[in-house]
């Protein structure tokens, strides 16, 4: 219980953020870097996995007549530029932390 009370008394002296962070930022922010370059990677990969379903699937609703030529060719430009970007995004990151985890 004292030790309790001594840590956060001098939370609120140090300044409670000040304290948390000082000690565990630069661990934190490489973790947090790792993190989302393997979430853009792997939404990469999945928009990647994806195109040639969401391909037969905006050919089925143009048949049908839900969309037009137009709306599905931009759905399918979202995919075919979004997917490479956050791939390449992702691994920029990763290897900027990689990096700065090497110094």
């Amino acid at each position: 219980m004292i030790k309790t009370v001594a840590f956060f008394s001098g939370l609120v002296q140090a300044g409670w953020p000040a304290a948390i962070f000082a000690e565990g930022a630069p661990r934190l922010l490489d973790e947090m870097g790792v993190g989302a370059a393997i979430l853009l990677t792997v939404l990469g990969m999945t928009l990647h996995w994806r195109l040639p379903q969401q391909q037969m699937a905006m050919e089925e609703r143009i048949k049908d007549g839900k969309i037009t030529e137009t709306e599905a060719r931009r759905e399918l430009q979202f995919y075919a530029r979004c997917a490479p970007l956050a791939t390449l995004m992702g691994v920029a990151v990763l290897v900027f932390v990689l990096f700065d985890l090497s110094q």
